[in-house]
């Protein structure tokens, strides 16, 4: 009991010391972080990963099962709000690959058969929603809505270069401003990135912003845009680009 009391209290030190000392770190810094293959462990990054990096998750690797759920109840007091089946995804993901005794790595091939099936409503619930929400209205102030959102038209290819490389800096969306970090989520294979993409241009209405000639975007589009990796900064000028030549 005593050495479980030890860990709980390392792992509360050093998840609160870094939520509250860094809120929102470069995204660069926050995709460089990866966590052991296994089921699951997307819906991790998902959901951590929007707000603070990852290190403290492998700094603390493994405690027992239920000091991890101790963790992800602390987090509510930062806004953390999951629905249950995603919350015991993600603490059977942290006990079993983060626990005291972790399994051998996954195969490539028992890796790929937990993802073979793509479904952009799925993805985006899951990995979108606790900051755009699932109407895609965002947070005013802190998150830009997705709905009515008119970047994602800037060009065909535009949004997956947000979702692989991430966005920093001053943006301003259907007339409010916004100035934070949306990390990478370059963790998500090719046709999972426009699964998620093609799902969001055709909800809330946004299908009637598309210009007639885009055409949807597919796996070979997004894999083309990993070939020429940009930083968030560099995500933010291309963006700027785009707007100024309507």
């Amino acid at each position: 009991m005593m050495h479980q009391r030890r860990h709980r209290s390392r792992l509360f030190t050093r998840a609160g010391g870094v939520i509250l000392a860094a809120m929102l770190p470069s995204a660069a810094a926050a995709a460089e972080i990866e966590l052991p293959p296994g089921p699951n462990r997307d819906l991790v990054y998902g959901t951590c990963r929007t707000c603070h990096d990852l290190q403290y998750l492998k700094d603390s690797a493994g405690i027992p099962k239920n000091a991890w759920s101790d963790l992800l109840d602390s987090m509510k007091q930062y806004g953390l709000r999951i629905p249950p089946d995603r919350r015991t995804k993600i603490l059977d993901y942290l006990g079993t690959y983060l626990g005291p005794n972790p399994p051998p790595a996954p195969t490539q091939a028992a890796v790929e058969s937990t993802t073979a099936k793509v479904d952009g409503k799925t993805l985006f619930n899951e990995q979108c929603s606790s900051c755009h929400q699932p109407n895609g209205a965002g947070l005013p102030g802190n998150f830009p809505p997705l709905s009515g959102n008119r970047d994602l038209m800037l060009n065909r290819l535009f949004p997956a270069y947000v979702v692989i490389n991430g966005l920093q800096g001053k943006i301003t969306v259907k007339g409010k401003e916004y100035n934070g970090v949306m990390p990478s989520f370059a963790h998500l294979s090719d046709a999972e990135i426009a699964a998620v993409i093609e799902y969001v241009r055709k909800s809330w209405g946004n299908d009637a912003l598309r210009p007639a000639d885009m055409a949807p975007l597919d796996a070979a589009a997004v894999a083309k845009v990993r070939t020429t990796p940009k930083t968030p900064d560099e995500v933010h000028a291309y963006r700027a680009s785009l707007k100024s030549s309507r």
